[in-house]
């Protein structure tokens, strides 16, 4: 993974953090306001949001995508719904 996929899934996972599941939306919209990332490379709304999609996807057991290394994300309401949550 490279420094700036690094860099997005930590503010993925620090804006998770308050415990609680954000639909993807919100999540979005929250990685889109901090100042502490550089988001120029996406030339697009919708590049950067199918980068978050995927390195949630790829970090969560349910998914197709999932790793096998960090299990990070899960859904309570079930996969395909959009909410994420961060594992505790």
């Amino acid at each position: 993974m490279n420094e700036s996929s690094e860099a997005l899934l930590e503010a993925i996972i620090d804006i998770l953090r308050t415990g609680r599941q954000l639909d993807l939306k919100e999540l979005y919209q929250r990685v889109r306001e901090r100042s502490d990332l550089d988001l120029s490379r996406f030339s697009t709304e919708a590049g950067l949001d199918a980068r978050i999609r995927k390195l949630i996807y790829l970090h969560a057991s349910e998914c197709e995508l999932y790793e096998e290394k960090q299990d990070l994300f899960y859904s309570e309401t079930g996969k395909g719904t959009g909410r994420w949550g961060l594992r505790g």
